[in-house]
């Protein structure tokens, strides 16, 4: 059995699956994020207790996805010294704007303007010495993969994928960026850097064999490594992966390492719009909708809603918080709901037109999938076929594909060129190779309408718009 324990922004899921990968068990904790800080301890003793549960299951190998671009502090006794800063905290423009101007200027200059950036994870590297301004010589600072590989195993390494997500590591060769550690001071010990799908050591005897970034691990669940299939995740936000055939950059998206396996990386660019799932939290709190199934109301009105609770990412607009526009006399709750699913939907066909890349297939997951409205209107706004298989869970069955080819149970082949799972000229499910275990798919495919392609016009004329006016949302 494999153990697949998904280490997400505010819950940690275990699925333990067998290796026709079925699902033979799942459960998950809550572990919160406050003001964009997440308890290190709380995080840690979440993951150790599920995979104690997963020895008690009888599981023999086990593997970690993480979130991504988050960071702390902790003593080589592995006790932390900082609380994690995660990707969904507000701060970065404000530590940002405390460098030194001339930094900030060479930061305007490619290739640094990746890095150094309001956005970038290297500003919150930098809140790390405001949380804790007496932090010892000897100390760990990196990203939740490798405090959580510490605590675990005893081992200082981060997986590739993780790694280059810093900021520190050059994806293209997987070497530190010494020129950044420079300006920006950071002296601190650099963890090894492993590849996805090799043996990381042991936890109470049971083998880890697979760290990697949950969206990583999602792209290879759901076959999407290679060009030609792209995946979108809707979950605590929406991210758009695109495999590419090697380390580039187009659109102001995110390049990114999709996957290091046996000396190989594969790329990919990332285009994602935050906290989209927050949103839907949100639209519940305050009694927008009622239930999730609320979301598959037939579309009304023209309602313009941007869902990025923490600000714009693509195109770079932190100051873009949560925008509604052309609210009228006769909009409700289904507008709002439409201005939504719209938002998503449109954001992807942007991502996938950033990306100038030729996307054959999309495929879905993440607990927003559930809508089929909002698969509906993907698919209708991208005019590309799109699949959601029923378990949603792409990001463990990524771990335990990768823990499987760790043990020379699948090839590279088996799940990097995925041959079935393609509708046949009847309109029918063909399935072969690894991809026999994917039962259980739902297909969307839609065409794009005249009156679809105006409202998709109108909304980018009003993200451009949004990306414009920062000095009407001074102060927020």
């Amino acid at each position: 059995m494999f153990a697949c324990v998904d280490v997400g922004t505010t819950r940690v899921k275990l699925n333990v699956y067998d290796e026709e990968l079925n699902k033979l068990h799942f459960e998950a904790v809550k572990v919160p994020v406050v003001n964009g800080l997440q308890d290190a301890e709380q995080l840690y003793q979440a993951v150790r207790g599920l995979l104690d549960r997963s020895i008690q299951l009888g599981a023999k190998s086990a593997g970690l996805a993480t979130y991504r671009a988050s960071v702390l502090a902790w003593k080589d006794d592995g006790k932390p010294l900082t609380p994690i800063v995660t990707w969904m905290d507000t701060s970065a423009e404000s530590v940002y704007h405390k460098i030194a101007p001339w930094i900030r200027l060479l930061g305007r200059i490619p290739p640094l303007d990746l890095i150094i950036s309001p956005s970038s994870p290297l500003m919150r590297f930098l809140k790390l010495k405001e949380l804790n301004g007496s932090m010892p010589e000897k100390r760990m600072e990196w990203s939740v993969d490798a405090y959580l590989a510490y605590r675990l195993t005893g081992r200082y390494i981060s997986d590739a994928t993780n790694a280059c997500m810093t900021g520190i590591i050059d994806p293209r060769n997987l070497r530190p960026i010494d020129i950044v550690r420079s300006l920006l001071n950071l002296r601190f010990e650099m963890p090894d850097v492993v590849e996805n799908s090799e043996s990381i050591g042991t936890y109470n005897g049971l083998e880890l064999n697979c760290i990697i970034a949950d969206q990583q691990a999602a792209s290879v669940g759901d076959g999407a490594v290679l060009p030609g299939v792209a995946k979108v995740t809707n979950g605590t936000g929406t991210f758009v992966d695109i495999p590419v055939g090697g380390f580039v950059r187009r659109g102001g998206l995110i390049p990114e390492l999709l996957l290091r396996h046996a000396g190989t990386s594969y790329y990919g660019v990332e285009g994602y719009l935050p906290t989209t799932g927050l949103a839907v939290d949100r639209l519940l709190e305050m009694g927008v909708i009622r239930k999730y199934e609320d979301l598959d109301t037939e579309p009304y009105g023209d309602v313009f809603f941007m869902p990025a609770l923490a600000g714009l990412v693509v195109p770079k607009a932190p100051h873009v918080r949560g925008s509604i526009h052309g609210l009228e006399m006769n909009s409700d709750a289904r507008s709002i709901v439409t201005g939504f699913i719209d938002s998503i939907a449109f954001f992807v066909r942007m991502v996938l037109e950033l990306s100038d890349e030729r996307v054959e297939l999309l495929r879905v997951s993440g607990g927003l999938s559930r809508s089929d409205q909002l698969c509906r209107r993907i698919s209708e706004s991208t005019g590309i076929t799109l699949e959601r298989k029923r378990d949603l869970e792409a990001t463990s069955r990524g771990v335990a594909l990768l823990q499987m080819l760790a043990k020379g149970k699948v090839s590279k082949d088996d799940i990097f060129k995925p041959k079935g799972n393609v509708l046949t000229g009847k309109g029918e499910m063909e399935k072969t190779g690894i991809e026999a275990v994917r039962s259980g798919v739902d297909i969307f495919s839609g065409g794009r309408t005249p009156a679809l392609e105006e409202r998709y016009q109108s909304w980018l004329k009003e993200l451009e718009w949004l990306k414009s006016s920062k000095s009407y949302f001074r102060g927020r």
